[in-house]
């Protein structure tokens, strides 16, 4: 590994961990609603994660990309940096929306996401609560592995680092981005234009949301550029503070399906199970449902 991919990485690493470490001290974890089954999540996606991303799925995009272009390893290796990077970052920003939009929309897609959306608190340890079979969809890692076998290594790198580390600032409980634009109201023109085309925690936060004005768990999609939601229809601003996380089935979820859809299916549990630590909080009609 060259040492500007060792760099990239750890960009990606003190990312998230500064972030965590930030809840953490702040106490927006351990005081969430479930903090023992988000814990149970994040750690069963950190430990799988290198096998099924690094593994699986990246030795069949390999296997495809060889079999698809069997004279194409390292053929662009030559390629400047910057016109590689922009085409990876552009191409996989695409995908992204398109799979994000498509588990929204189509009901066995959605079985694999909703882990993600039935946390019931922002905080960065989100990012890691998924089904563990999610990621063997998720665009970047099939899009990484077919780049990457034409050469384009550090432009991949560089276009997840960037990809990964904006998904951690958009996923924060600290509203970073309402509070600079409350501090500094002269730069709300400016902040018009970047909500159009950066993924901000505003517009993310809202995709998170339910049962209220604010919320728009059915739009919003894009994980890094923005303009794809603006461009096809999806996008919405709420410019304020989301009240209500996840589902209002989620305290009705078994944790099993919840990790392991479709190997295990759990029906929904009949009565509702109080957050930890806390209490139910109402359902609403426009929330996405089971």
């Amino acid at each position: 590994m060259e040492p500007a991919q060792i760099i990239m990485l750890g960009i990606i690493a003190a990312g998230y961990l500064t972030a965590i470490s930030a809840e953490l001290i702040a106490g927006r974890i351990q005081h969430s609603q479930r903090p023992r089954r988000d814990m149970l999540f994040n750690l069963a996606a950190i430990l799988t994660q290198p096998i099924l991303t690094s593994v699986v799925v990246a030795s069949a995009g390999a296997w495809l990309a060889r079999s698809l272009f069997p004279t194409g390893a390292d053929r662009l290796i030559e390629l400047p940096f910057w016109p590689g990077f922009l085409a990876i970052f552009l191409l996989n920003e695409f995908c992204h929306y398109w799979v994000h939009r498509a588990a929204h929309e189509w009901r066995w897609m959605w079985k694999l996401h909703r882990t993600h959306h039935s946390g019931m608190d922002m905080n960065a340890s989100l990012i890691y609560r998924y089904n563990l079979f999610w990621p063997m969809i998720v665009p970047q890692t099939w899009v990484g592995a077919i780049v990457m076998y034409f050469g384009l290594y550090q432009e991949f790198l560089a276009a997840a680092a960037i990809t990964y580390l904006v998904n951690v600032g958009t996923h924060l409980s600290f509203r970073w981005d309402l509070q600079l634009r409350q501090r500094f109201p002269a730069t709300e023109p400016a902040w018009r234009i970047i909500e159009k085309i950066i993924t901000l925690p505003d517009t993310h936060q809202a995709h998170h949301a339910w049962g209220s004005k604010q919320a728009h768990p059915n739009g919003n999609y894009a994980v890094t550029l923005f303009f794809y939601d603006v461009l096809f229809g999806t996008a919405k601003w709420p410019r304020a503070r989301q009240e209500n996380f996840g589902l209002p089935i989620s305290p009705r979820l078994h944790w099993a399906e919840e990790l392991l859809w479709p190997i295990v299916r759990k029906p929904l549990l009949a009565k509702q199970i109080l957050p930890e630590g806390g209490t139910p909080k109402p359902a609403a009609p426009n929330a996405t449902a089971n």
